[in-house]
């Protein structure tokens, strides 16, 4: 029999099925944590702390400071592209919308004002 969406017969029970699914998700989140703890190495190889180096032995600590513009580069590129996802469904939508582009252009105009204050402040120079 099939029904719409809006003629289902309702299902009584409450929150029993949410309930059930729940202690299900926790009993089946338990059980495969305790069979990767009896299946696991328990064992320390020597270089397994090691840094993998392409099967090459390290030289030095791997583990040294890195510098900020890495990270801001990778932020910039993060909230850039963001941006750009943004813009496309705006670019679909436009015509439906009465002020898409006031909208779009604060948009843009205000990744450009974070973007020149970045280039004022220094944070795009490479030192």
């Amino acid at each position: 029999m099939h029904y719409r969406f809006s003629e289902l017969p309702m299902y009584d029970g409450g929150y029993l099925i949410i309930a059930v699914a729940f202690v299900f998700t926790l009993v089946a989140v338990f059980l495969l944590l305790w069979i990767e703890n009896k299946i696991s190495m328990k064992h320390q190889e020597k270089d397994r702390n090691d840094t993998y180096e392409c099967g090459e032995k390290t030289i030095g600590d791997a583990k040294g400071p890195i510098h900020i513009q890495y990270y801001f580069v990778a932020l910039m590129f993060t909230v850039f592209d963001v941006a750009v996802v943004l813009l496309i469904p705006w670019a679909f939508s436009a015509k439906y919308i009465f002020n898409a582009y006031l909208i779009a252009f604060t948009f843009i105009g205000i990744m450009l004002v974070g973007l020149l204050y970045a280039i004022e402040k220094g944070y795009m120079e490479w030192r």
